[in-house]
């Protein structure tokens, strides 16, 4: 979800609502091009650990071409926003009575409170924190296999739904007779580690429920306070609706279910770079790749980002890998799939 923001009565820059952060964040030469207020620094959690930020005061923030503040707080980052300028915390949501209604891309608030909300339910769970100048989080509790679990929304997760360790353990689905395919993700703090894509028997999320979904798995050893993310990729199909006064989250299905976007890693290898060599770090169970023979450990003959671009696609797709090991080279082929 993108929103258009400006600075000082200057031209609107595209912005992401990043319910998950508790700060705004900058791109960091905008924030110097523009001359903004360097006020300190502020230190900021995410995916990859906590990493600490330098922090600007901006001045006459318009956000959506309609709501005006007269001072905003961003952590200013390098890079990382693709086409966008930044990203916006959760007190975009949470400051005043809001809709973000994914189904019409449209930010409504009622600075006066929203009467009522025909067509939402009231999740159990609501706004968390917000002190020391931070932005309140939103939570909802969503079930997994039949069990209830809480979860941060997190529209800046592109994600659907993802378990960190506790919940991973609690509900026994790191096992190596699984079949999965490895993912790594990335954030604030930088790189997380590697986990594993598999699938679950449902999700349950606000009266809905998702048959045989992909859920990520966990094992970065961080303590937390949720069990997991819900992102964009499930939180699309709803609306969202926030009330100050009772500090509650409300949502709304889409007349039209989404399904699940399920884009999973069809060779289930993963590659790390490094120096030039593309190196195994994992290979997923029941994937194509573990079928051929491959091995963590082992080296692939080839330009590593060359070699990560061959691994994705469709279905069917032909892969052919030369492999070093210790004393011996060979070769293996097999076809992409979706195995999980």
């Amino acid at each position: 979800m993108v929103i258009p923001v400006s600075f000082n009565g200057g031209a609107s820059m595209p912005f992401i609502i990043d319910t998950g952060a508790v700060v705004s964040v900058i791109d960091e030469a905008l924030a110097q091009g523009m001359q903004l207020s360097r006020r300190g620094s502020t230190t900021l959690g995410g995916i990859g650990g906590r990493d600490t930020y330098p922090l600007y005061m901006a001045e006459n923030v318009v956000f959506g071409e309609a709501v005006r503040q007269p001072t905003a707080a961003f952590a200013a980052r390098q890079g990382g926003f693709g086409e966008f300028r930044g990203a916006l915390a959760a007190g975009i949501l949470t400051a005043l009575d809001s809709d973000l209604d994914l189904e019409a891309g449209e930010w409504r608030v009622y600075p006066q409170g929203r009467r009522s909300r025909p067509g939402f339910v009231r999740v159990k769970g609501g706004f968390v924190g917000g002190q020391g100048g931070q932005s309140p989080r939103l939570f909802a509790e969503a079930e997994v296999n039949g069990k209830p679990l809480r979860f941060l929304i997190d529209t800046g997760a592109p994600g659907g739904l993802s378990l960190h360790e506790g919940a991973v353990r609690k509900l026994g689905l790191w096992d190596d007779r699984r079949p999965y395919a490895p993912q790594r993700t990335s954030g604030i703090g930088g790189r997380g580690g590697l986990g594993r894509l598999v699938r679950v028997n449902s999700i349950t999320f606000a009266g809905c429920r998702f048959e045989r979904p992909a859920i990520l798995l966990r094992q970065d050893g961080m303590s937390r306070d949720e069990d997991g993310i819900i992102g964009l990729s499930l939180l699309r199909g709803f609306n969202l609706s926030t009330q100050v006064s009772t500090r509650s989250l409300w949502v709304q299905p889409h007349a039209t279910p989404k399904p699940l976007i399920d884009d999973s890693n069809r060779s289930g290898l993963w590659i790390e770079a490094k120096g030039g060599t593309a190196t195994v770090a994992d290979v997923g169970t029941g994937s194509p790749a573990e079928a051929a023979g491959v091995k963590v450990g082992d080296r692939i003959r080839g330009n590593p980002t060359e070699l990560i671009q061959l691994i994705g696609g469709p279905p069917g797709k032909s892969i052919t890998l030369a492999l070093d090991r210790p004393g011996a080279t060979t070769e293996v082929s097999f076809l992409l799939a979706d195995f999980l």
